[in-house]
């Protein structure tokens, strides 16, 4: 259950645009919101360095805390906005950003971190655009991950998602994605479809040999079960959930394809598994999942 949501802003029209999602995941169950801005001292834009800064005859300690003074008086016009339906609260934080969100979230007792991948740039920074990476290896709190496909068009419904699609690969760490992702789905009105890519025949996916057809129906029948006892679970919670097994030549484009066949509007998945019906869904897979889709995607990396 939600019941702390944390939305790191960073001035942009798109990061803004979660806290509309945020809102409608927080209402279920009248969650409170937490919005973060993270400060970073820098010279103006168009200001190759402190020193030129300096040589113009400015005062940097001044430009620094008109530029904080604005960044709460824009936090505070954002809480504003949403009004007093929901628990809403703001913050200034003091970079670096990853690590400031990260603590904060800790700190709030945080069930959820929105974040976009499409952020602000200045000079010598680039706000969250690089962070949801970062976060990844700061915390072990879920990471609803959203960024824009090219073109600037908006991915997702910011009132829920519809259909959250769980690719699972056999070990117990990769099933600790599901807790978060029964939340979204609980919180959405969502349907969760269990998914496992089966390494294919052709062995390209790194295996020296070709896997024989009944090698690949032996996999396929004992991801099917595997899938099942899962589901059984989720069913006696309430959840509506189908499977889907598939074989493909690589996880990323087992994963990103069948989102993408199954209507899917979210991608929720551990960020390492280990062992488990023939395949682990290591790290690097969330990283190019991550990179690959232009759907939501929830992350999670499990302790231990």
């Amino acid at each position: 259950m939600f019941q702390s949501l944390l939305v790191p802003l960073d001035g942009s029209s798109f990061s803004e645009r979660t806290l509309t999602l945020a809102q409608n995941l927080a209402r279920p169950h009248g969650a409170a919101l937490h919005l973060a801005h993270v400060h970073i001292s820098h010279p103006p834009d168009g200001l190759l360095s402190n020193t030129q800064f300096h040589y113009e005859g400015l005062d940097l300690a001044e430009y620094d805390r008109r530029d904080r003074a604005n960044e709460k008086e824009y936090l505070a016009t954002v809480e504003a906005q949403l009004g007093d339906e929901l628990p809403v609260d703001s913050i200034l934080l003091d970079g670096p950003v990853a690590e400031g969100v990260a603590t904060y979230a800790t700190r709030v007792g945080a069930d959820l971190v929105l974040v976009t991948t499409h952020g602000r740039k200045g000079a010598k920074r680039m706000w969250l655009g690089s962070v949801a990476d970062a976060l990844l290896h700061l915390t072990h709190l879920p990471l609803l991950v959203l960024h824009p496909p090219p073109g600037g068009s908006i991915p997702f419904d910011a009132s829920g998602f519809k259909h959250v699609f769980a690719p699972l690969d056999g070990s117990d760490l990769s099933a600790t994605i599901l807790e978060a992702a029964s939340d979204l789905a609980e919180v959405s009105g969502a349907q969760i479809t269990l998914g496992h890519v089966v390494h294919g025949p052709s062995g390209l996916a790194g295996h020296m040999f070709p896997m024989r057809a009944d090698q690949l129906g032996d996999a396929l029948r004992a991801a099917e079960d595997y899938l099942e006892a899962e589901a059984a679970q989720l069913r006696k919670k309430g959840f509506k959930v189908d499977i889907a097994v598939e074989a493909f030549d690589d996880a990323v484009t087992g994963i990103t394809t069948m989102a993408k066949n199954l209507d899917a509007d979210v991608i929720a998945l551990a960020t390492h598994g280990r062992g488990g019906l023939r395949r682990a869904l290591a790290g690097s897979v969330a990283d190019a999942v991550l990179h690959a889709s232009a759907l939501p995607l929830l992350i999670q990396r499990p302790l231990g």
